[in-house]
C-alpha cells in the first residue's frame, strides 16, 4: 500500500491484519470440531469412513466459503475509500499476490502428497512454508510488515524439527505408533498455533483501531 493515501493505508493494514487473524482462529476452530469428530469415530473407522470425509468436506466447504467472503468484503471495503489511481495499482498488486501465494502454496503442498508415510509431519513443514510466503507476499508487493505470520512460519518449522527428530526413528519400529503420535503433533501444533497467533493479530487490530480512532479525536 506504498501507492495509496495516509488514511487509506492505515485503513487497510488494521482491516488486513483483522482478517487475517480472524481466519486463523476461524481454521483451529474448524480442525478442532473435525479432529474431534474423527476421533470418537475411528474405533468405527471402517463402518464410518463415509461420515467422516464427509464431514471434513462440509467443513472444508464452510472454511472456503467464509475465507472468500471475508476477502471479498475486505476488497470491496478498501476499494470504497480509494481513488481511481489507488484502486489500479491496488489491483495489480492484488493480482501479483494472489499469483505467488497460489505458486508458493502448491509448491510447499507437494511434500504431502509424495511423501504419504510421513504426510502428518509433512503438513508442518507445508503450512509453515506456506506463512512464509504469506508474510513475504505482503512485505514486498504491499510495504505492510505482520511479523505474527513469521512467527507462525518458525514455530511450524521448528515443531517439524523437532518431530522428525524424535519421531522418525520409530517408523520402522511401529509405524502405527509414528502414524498416531504424528497426527497428534501436527493437530494440536495447528491448532495452537493458529488460535494463539490469530487472537494475538486480532487484538493487535483492536489496539490498532483504538489508537487511530484517540489520534482524531484528540483523545488521551
Amino acid at each position: 500500500m506504498r501507492h495509496a493515501r495516509e488514511h487509506v493505508r492505515k485503513f487497510w493494514v488494521v482491516y488486513n491484519r483483522r482478517l487475517i487473524g480472524l481466519l486463523m482462529i476461524l481454521i483451529a476452530t474448524f480442525y478442532s470440531v473435525g479432529f474431534i469428530f474423527s476421533t470418537l469415530l475411528v474405533q468405527n473407522f471402517t463402518n464410518n469412513a463415509l461420515s467422516i470425509m464427509f464431514m471434513w468436506g462440509v467443513l472444508l466447504t464452510m472454511v472456503i466459503v467464509i475465507a472468500i467472503g471475508g476477502v471479498a468484503t475486505h476488497h470491496i471495503t478498501t476499494v470504497k475509500i480509494m481513488n481511481p489511481k489507488e484502486h489500479s495499482v491496488h489491483s495489480r498488486n492484488i493480482g501479483a499476490f494472489m499469483i505467488i501465494i497460489a505458486i508458493g502454496a502448491i509448491l510447499f503442498a507437494l511434500p504431502v502428497s509424495l511423501i504419504p508415510p510421513e504426510a502428518s509431519l509433512m503438513v508442518l513443514f507445508s503450512v509453515g512454508g506456506i506463512m512464509l510466503v504469506l508474510y513475504a507476499g505482503l512485505t514486498a508487493i504491499f510495504g505492510n510488515h505482520y511479523p505474527e505470520l513469521g512467527v507462525a512460519a518458525f514455530i511450524f518449522w521448528i515443531m517439524f524439527i523437532l518431530a522428525v527428530l524424535f519421531l522418525l526413528p520409530q517408523m520402522a519400529q511401529n509405524p502405527g505408533q509414528f502414524q498416531v503420535l504424528s497426527l497428534i503433533v501436527a493437530s494440536v501444533t495447528m491448532v495452537v498455533v493458529f488460535a494463539v497467533i490469530g487472537s494475538v493479530m486480532m487484538y493487535s487490530s483492536s489496539e490498532g483501531f483504538l489508537a487511530e480512532f484517540k489520534k482524531v479525536n484528540r483523545i488521551k
